[in-house]
């Protein structure tokens, strides 16, 4: 008697189930495993769809897989018959992963060791350098005129229309206490400060940055500021009211984790806002949806709510403008003998215009009757 022909069905579940074992570092995994329940977040999903495409010959786009979770749902849509007016995938879903900035390895294997020791060592070099330098440079301070409307020594990609937009939506007053993650020199501490009468403590890893943001301090008793680390926030129970993460929260190799350690350090009105860029390929134009980030997921099942403001657009706008101003601005750098500070900010700009990117702000917090 022959061995009965497997289902096409059947055949894609018993291809899945080893792919989502490794991917999820899970021995559970089950038809009714759920891949972002079970641990898996936007790259681990871009690995997922590439090693479908590779081992299966299937293409398909990354949103399908957080429109259908489950190994079940997922082998069913890859089994469904694509017939007209069902999304299939987009030829920009079976692009090339493209490499990294030094060029060594794909973006993706780069994002998923992006903190990695070694990586968080060199990264923490590099900034302590651009901050030791950044506030004597007249070339810099004109660019971040330039790109940002106020020169704060920015290195993120906020400008103060989105900084103004969070501030707008997080609401934080006098007797408020604001945690500024990544506060950098501390000036946007200072205008938060300034903007809303609370109290703001900033926190960076960078010694130098700290060192002028405790000059600020001096004169404005609204304002602390503390050389930490984000993965080991040592602050009591109950101290802030409000969290601001503004491209930092990259830096964390747990965001699950970081988003508990800051439900424990906020108080019961707690509202944190959070702007990140999401990873080359996560999305295209036509799957991009801020549900259907990991972090969006995240939020949800920490503080049971979120809200998402899209700044997409000016993101791309951005980093154009950057590499326009940069070039403007290069002979002035040399000048003063800031050569290498240029070739820091150029190298990131120049970079990141010829890729599209999707930009995001989540607001989220205690339960919003609480507010």
């Amino acid at each position: 008697m022959g061995t009965p022909v497997k289902s096409e069905y059947q055949r894609i579940v018993d291809a899945l189930i080893p792919m989502w074992t490794e991917l999820l570092d899970t021995k559970a995994v089950t038809e009714e495993t759920e891949f972002f329940k079970a641990g898996g977040h936007s790259l681990t999903a871009m690995m997922m769809v590439a090693r479908v495409e590779r081992e299966l010959g299937i293409t398909v786009p990354l949103f399908q897989l957080a429109s259908h979770p489950t190994v079940a749902a997922f082998a069913k849509h890859l089994t469904a018959p694509k017939g007209p007016g069902v999304a299939q995938a987009s030829p920009q879903a079976n692009a090339v992963d493209p490499k990294s900035m030094d060029g060594t390895e794909s973006q993706t294997e780069y994002l998923l060791r992006f903190n990695d020791s070694d990586r968080q060592d060199k990264r923490n070099k590099l900034f302590e350098q651009y901050y030791a330098r950044a506030m004597s440079s007249a070339a810099h301070a004109e660019f971040c005129r330039q790109v940002y409307g106020k020169n704060f020594g920015q290195h993120g990609m906020a400008d103060f229309t989105q900084i103004d937009i969070m501030l707008g939506k997080l609401k934080p007053k006098a007797g408020d206490t604001v945690l500024d993650i990544g506060c950098g020199y501390g000036l946007i501490s200072k205008y938060i400060a300034e903007q809303t009468g609370a109290n703001v403590v900033g926190i960076d890893l960078s010694p130098s940055a700290i060192e002028y943001a405790n000059t600020l301090a001096a004169k404005d008793n609204r304002l602390s500021f503390k050389v930490m680390d984000l993965r080991q926030l040592e602050f009591p129970r109950n101290t802030f009211s409000h969290v601001v993460s503004i491209d930092t929260i990259y830096y964390t190799p747990s965001v699950k984790k970081t988003l508990q350690q800051l439900k424990e350090i906020g108080d019961d009105r707690l509202r944190l806002a959070i702007i990140r860029t999401f990873p080359i390929r996560s999305f295209t134009k036509a799957t991009w949806s801020p549900d259907l980030t990991e972090l969006a997921t995240l939020l949800k099942g920490t503080f049971g709510w979120y809200d998402a403001t899209d700044f997409s657009k000016e993101e791309n706008e951005h980093w154009r403008k950057k590499v326009d101003i940069l070039d403007a601005l290069k002979p002035q750098f040399v000048a003063e003998g800031n050569a290498d500070l240029f070739d820091f900010r150029y190298r990131e700009a120049s970079y990141e215009t010829s890729i599209e990117q999707f930009r995001c702000m989540f607001l989220s917090g205690a339960s919003q009757s609480t507010r």
